[in-house]
């Protein structure tokens, strides 16, 4: 159906410059983009030339012209990010406008396209009827097609689009913070830590109403300690790692800045070229994070916020990190007196604790557990501390009785270590109390055999009896590496899971590097 086109104003106009596909104003970065749904091709032309200059806040537009209804659907499912349509209401039948306008409010639930609405037939489609019963934001006839008319109407559109994208962006970067603020505490390093920063901080970029960003973020950031000795870093200042912040020359003078933050009453503090910010509490535990990006770019307040909840994180990171390494401390402290008490070196539960981890990496033991491991496996002979002197410290062979007696060692390290329920002593109890079962089932305490016996019990009877024949006991002389494979491998699904034992004397070059930097 085609409507008569209403006497232009007393204006000249070119109209070589239209095309089907028509192009922004040159010089405009942005562009909105305007769906042209009718089925008359002047009503496109027209409209189209009396918007040719139009420029909102420094952004033209993008017009994409449809002639029928099935077509315009299909180009609102191409573009979901057009900021307005101009739609007829009657094209290849009498209700074609008013089914499109079902499918972009109730299929697509799309609330955010300002829908104006544009008849040549006000009779059929009554003004009052169309605005109470469609959720539309305009209805104009084909009559007051001019170009004052266009104009003001797309200006009232776009800025309510405008306004709509900014609540929904705004209401989305939040959903997204709530969501970030419950990961955040998981953090097991500093590394991960960092890496995550980047991976969120790109939600909060700013970018024009109707585009997504297309450029990516660069990594370019690090964490350093108040005596400016950086920790980690990733990106161009990965190569900074263990050095002074001051020797990386776009930093230099950033010491002046941290001194100034406590008069500022900040933690974010932005610079030339990023942003430095800080966890607030403890000082002694102080680390700062500077990370590099264009400002211009982020939303200020949403970044802050983001940042605040890091800091937050940060100083929980720390302040786990402090108690684990206490934790630990003690730990080997007391481990090592008793090793030593029983006449074998500190550097013993050392060893051992590398290789658990060694082994854990390198079966399925997931990441979170290496280091819990690492720490329980050093109290795999607490209960020695238990065993008469005349009998650990008994320089030849031991009796049958003594053996029995020493064997308690197991079930005295689980009294000890399992009334505790922190996860390194829960580990630790069954590493102590089951270690010196056999995969075949002649082992003791209880003569469990296969996977019956526990996995970090079955690794550490590897490894304790691998450190001990490498080591000089006070009742036998070290034994040769090469030597001591043999004898590990004759005892493959005997007293070792072959699987396991595979694992670890796999890794000969790693163990023996251990072995090097831990000598009795």
């Amino acid at each position: 159906m085609t409507h008569k086109i209403p006497p232009l104003e007393d204006h000249k106009f070119d109209l070589d410059f239209l095309s089907k596909d028509s192009k922004p104003i040159a010089h405009l970065k942005k562009t909105y983009k305007i769906i042209i749904a009718d089925d008359d091709e002047d009503i496109h032309t027209l409209t189209e030339l009396l918007l040719k200059d139009f420029v909102f806040e420094d952004e033209g537009l993008f017009f994409i012209h449809t002639y029928s209804a099935d077509e315009t659907i299909r180009n609102m499912d191409r573009h979901p990010d057009a900021a307005v349509i101009l739609l007829d209401v009657v094209m290849e039948e009498m209700d074609s406008g008013l089914k499109v306008i079902d499918y972009i409010r109730k299929v697509q639930k799309n609330r955010l396209i300002r829908i104006v609405l544009r008849t040549g037939q006000p009779g059929y489609a009554p003004e009052e009827n169309l605005i109470r019963d469609y959720d539309i934001n305009d209805y104009k006839l084909k009559t007051e097609l001019t170009k004052q008319k266009m104009y003001t109407t797309l200006y009232a559109c776009l800025r309510s689009y405008r306004d709509l994208m900014h609540i929904e962006r705004n209401k989305s970067s939040l959903e997204e913070l709530v969501k970030i603020s419950g990961d955040l505490f998981k953090k097991k390093s500093l590394i991960d830590f960092l890496e995550s920063i980047f991976i969120q901080i790109s939600i909060f970029q700013k970018y024009t109403l109707h585009l997504m960003p297309n450029s990516k973020i660069e990594k370019n950031g690090l964490i350093f300690t108040a005596n400016g000795i950086i920790l980690i870093g990733i990106g161009k200042f990965k190569i900074y790692e263990t050095h002074l912040i001051d020797e990386i020359k776009g930093l230099i003078g950033i010491e002046d800045v941290l001194h100034e933050l406590p008069e500022t009453n900040k933690n974010v503090i932005y610079l030339k070229k990023g942003l430095l910010f800080y966890n607030k509490g403890i000082s002694s535990l102080r680390d700062y994070v500077y990370i590099e990006l264009d400002k211009e770019r982020y939303d200020k307040a949403l970044i802050e916020l983001l940042i605040n909840n890091y800091a937050l994180a940060l100083e929980n990171y720390q302040l786990n990190e402090l108690l684990v390494k206490s934790h630990e401390d003690v730990i080997f402290t007391l481990t090592e007196t008793i090793e030593r008490h029983s006449n074998e070196t500190s550097n013993h539960v050392k060893r051992v604790s590398v290789f658990m981890k060694l082994l854990a990496k390198h079966y399925d033991v997931p990441e979170s557990e290496w280091d819990l491991l690492r720490i329980s496996s050093v109290l795999h002979d607490i209960g020695k501390i238990g065993i008469p002197d005349s009998i650990l410290k008994k320089p030849g062979k031991l009796s049958y009785q003594e053996f029995e007696i020493i064997k308690t060692h197991t079930e005295i390290g689980y009294r000890i270590l399992g009334t505790n329920n922190h996860p390194i002593f829960e580990k630790a109890a069954d590493i102590a109390y089951y270690h010196h079962e056999k995969f075949d089932g002649t082992g003791y305490p209880l003569g469990l055999s296969g996977t019956n016996i526990p996995l970090y019990a079955r690794m550490m009877a590897i490894i304790d009896v691998f450190d001990a024949l490498v080591s000089k006991r006070c009742y036998k002389e070290a034994i040769p590496i090469d030597e001591v494979f043999k004898i590990m491998r004759s005892e493959s699904g005997k007293h070792f899971d072959p699987i396991l034992l595979g694992l670890f004397l796999n890794e000969k070059e790693a163990i023996i590097k251990v072995l090097e930097e831990y000598v009795d």
